[in-house]
């Protein structure tokens, strides 16, 4: 019995890709709450927005921020990941909110390169109009986070995810904007190699990123 129960102890190393700015602000305060709980389990993290190869990398998790499309992984989706047009209060007053996204060619644009079709932003109303836009303005980056001093600086609207900005949303330091045009739907999910048998230190911290970041505070709708 204490062969089996030291065979089963979460134990050894886990191999994890996130994307950067999520890892940053969502993933990495939540380890040291895991490692506490797990202490012969230990992580090596790796922080990118670029699409990780998982079996070419060795990884054992992965987390996605996406509409997925069909591969050999499984997957398990965590919550969606609702994206908003956003700009402060100020620089609306300065330059008028827009009603329709045909409007925003004559607005500043912040865009995110790692975006589906980063060229083109692409909305829907609630009867199903599409839109699309090419965003032009003073900055683009391959980093949500990168553009959020810009953003709060006033010099644009971007599109930001709710896990980046639902404080700022809370707080009026940002508003939606166009909120009755909806932009593709995504969604966080915990992606995995193929195979059935995991090692107790991968399904243990899997088990612990699906809770903690499933009831997340940005992932409910009942925010502004």
């Amino acid at each position: 019995a204490e062969a089996l129960a030291g065979a089963s102890e979460p134990r050894g190393l886990v191999r994890l890709a996130v994307p950067m700015s999520f890892g940053l602000l969502h993933v990495t305060p939540r380890l040291p709450d895991f490692l506490a709980r797990y202490p012969a389990v230990s992580i090596d993290l790796h922080l990118s927005d670029e699409v990780v190869d998982l079996i070419g990398g060795g990884f054992d998790i992965g987390l996605r921020i996406a509409a997925l499309p069909d591969s050999s992984l499984r997957a398990r989706k965590l919550c969606a990941v609702r994206r908003s047009l956003v700009a402060t209060p100020g620089y609306l007053e300065r330059h008028g909110r827009p009603e329709h996204p045909d409007d925003l060619v004559r607005h500043a644009c912040l865009g995110y390169a790692y975006l589906p079709a980063s060229d083109r932003w692409r909305f829907t109303d609630p009867t199903g109009t599409e839109a699309s836009i090419v965003p032009k303005g003073p900055m683009r980056a391959n980093n949500a986070e990168a553009l959020a001093p810009a953003l709060r600086a006033g010099l644009g609207l971007a599109v930001q995810p709710d896990f980046m900005i639902w404080d700022d949303l809370k707080a009026g330091t940002l508003e939606r904007v166009l909120p009755d045009w909806a932009l593709p739907p995504i969604a966080l999910h915990l992606v995995m190699p193929p195979g059935e048998l995991r090692p107790a230190r991968v399904t243990v911290l899997i088990a612990y990123l699906a809770q903690v970041l499933s009831t997340a505070p940005w992932a409910s709708a009942d925010h502004p």
